[in-house]
């Protein structure tokens, strides 16, 4: 087992993971690549997440296979509870949006740590299912299946003790898809942003806290689709455990505005 799954590579450089599964911020998918195995190895990492809004809930369960430095391939599934909300919507009191995202990334060149100036990029593609045809067709989302690609890069000042990172995406999907993909308003892929800012104290090692943002589409007249912003602390306390909390703005959805509230998230790995 110690050849297959080494852990050779640096803490923190597996990144956290994201809400759609992949190694990356709590919403941004960076160009990390999960787990800690080198490029003679590879490395595994597991997720549980909690999110609790204003009028909402969601809980995301995924894992993260990374292969020699280079390739990642992960899986989520988000489960979005309206509570009693819902029933407010006409779907039901406590109903349950699913979502199922799996993807891949690969890492072009570059890594995270190098000494120089050079960033680590990676292209990603993740494909998604909505499980709930008839909702999503009702407020005219067009398709329950939809694919985002995305190019990152990704960088470590370790002497400035700051770790950046700027995404463009492609994407459908309305709320990341829980919503569905493409609407009545637009069914087109258009570019998305999403950044991350960290700061690694070196008075506490093994500690980021940060900010990210992430850009959305509107493609649908039924809600106005909101940008996403963050403001997270995670700490590492070895290669196999990242313990992550954070504070969320996710602005309006399905046309309940003011969607705040905090984020947990516990990650293991190796």
């Amino acid at each position: 087992m110690d050849k297959i799954f080494d852990g050779q590579r640096t803490l923190g450089t597996s990144g956290l993971s994201s809400l759609e599964g992949s190694s990356g911020g709590g919403i941004a998918s960076w160009a990390t690549i999960g787990g800690y195995g080198s490029k003679k190895s590879m490395g595994m990492a597991f997720h549980y997440s909690y999110v609790s809004l204003t009028n909402y809930t969601d809980q995301n369960v995924g894992a993260v296979m990374g292969f020699y430095d280079r390739v990642e391939i992960s899986y989520s599934h988000n489960f979005f509870r309206t509570g009693s909300t819902g029933r407010k919507l006409g779907i039901g009191h406590g109903y349950q949006f699913d979502l199922d995202t799996g993807g891949i990334k690969v890492r072009l060149f570059g890594h995270v740590l190098d000494k120089t100036l050079l960033p680590q990029v990676a292209v990603g593609a993740m494909y998604k299912h909505d499980g709930d045809a008839k909702v999503i067709h009702a407020v005219g989302s067009k398709h329950t299946d939809g694919a985002d690609v995305y190019i990152a890069v990704t960088k470590l000042f370790p002497k400035l003790g700051l770790l950046v990172d700027t995404t463009m995406r492609l994407t459908k999907g309305n709320q990341w898809g829980i919503l569905g993909f493409g609407g009545d308003r637009n069914d087109n892929y258009y570019p998305q942003f999403e950044g991350s800012l960290g700061y690694l104290p070196s008075f506490i090692p093994g500690l980021v806290v940060g900010v990210e943002y992430r850009t959305k589409p509107r493609n649908q007249n039924f809600t106005p689709e909101s940008n996403w912003f963050d403001v997270y602390a995670s700490y590492f306390v070895n290669k196999h455990l990242n313990i992550t909390a954070a504070y969320v703005s996710l602005g309006t959805i399905a046309t309940y505005r003011n969607q705040t509230g905090a984020y947990v998230s516990l990650q293991t790995g190796f």
